[in-house]
């Protein structure tokens, strides 16, 4: 595996997306508290998959028309491709499968 300019540039925006989107999700979490009452609020620490479905959930509900979750998908999505793309341009997959 070699870290040449294409893999190194598709490093930079794959992490730059994967930022965005957590920002994104941040002020999610952000819009859906300032709706709920204390003791239903959503920490900002620690994330998996239910809490996620939670997140996601509560914001659809009290924003029909928001789009700070499908921006926060679309980053999620565009930065994990180029992360992807990352690995293939540094030949991370060149000796696949491996016999």
């Amino acid at each position: 595996m070699e870290l040449n300019a294409l893999s190194i540039a598709f490093l930079v925006l794959g992490a730059s997306c994967t930022i965005i989107a957590g920002f994104l999700l941040w002020q999610e979490i952000g819009e859906v508290n300032r709706k709920l009452p204390d003791d239903e609020q959503i920490s900002y620490l620690g994330i998996y998959a239910e809490k996620m479905a939670r997140i996601k959930r509560e914001y659809n509900r009290l924003y029909p028309n928001g789009r700070t979750d499908r921006g926060r998908v679309a980053f999620q999505i565009t930065g994990f491709a180029f992360l992807f793309l990352a690995a293939i341009a540094a030949g991370f997959f060149r000796h696949w499968p491996v016999r």
